[in-house]
């Protein structure tokens, strides 16, 4: 089976979210071992959750930790910019394998309809 890859995108989300919880766990002086304790977890499940390069934790344990430090995390899917969505189908039309073809025209058809 392949292994994905966080797009720089994933990362980005990440760290964003991380970035907030962090400043509220600040502003609160908030130690990771009181958000452990909080959430009922332990501290280096608290640490994987906060490392802003670890793509792979879900939204339900992003949520968790955004709830225990008084966050609430919205989601808000909204269609790619007229110039998002052609520089996808630009790289489309470069694309070597029907794999990344197959990938890039779902990331367009995404994009498009995504506020709808």
């Amino acid at each position: 089976m392949p292994t994905r890859t966080a797009s720089a995108y994933d990362v980005a989300i990440k760290r964003s979210l991380t970035a907030s919880i962090q400043k509220k766990m600040a502003q609160d002086n908030l130690s990771i071992s009181a958000l452990a304790d909080r959430m009922g977890t332990g501290r280096t499940a608290v640490r994987r959750i906060l490392d802003a390069k670890n793509t792979s934790i879900t939204f339900r344990s992003m949520s968790r930790v955004a709830q225990a430090v008084g966050l609430k995390i919205k989601l808000i899917a909204e269609p790619m910019s007229p110039d998002d969505l052609g520089k996808l189908a630009h790289r489309l039309t470069k694309s070597k394998s029907r794999a990344e073809s197959a990938k890039l025209s779902a990331q367009i058809t995404e994009g498009f309809y995504a506020g709808s």
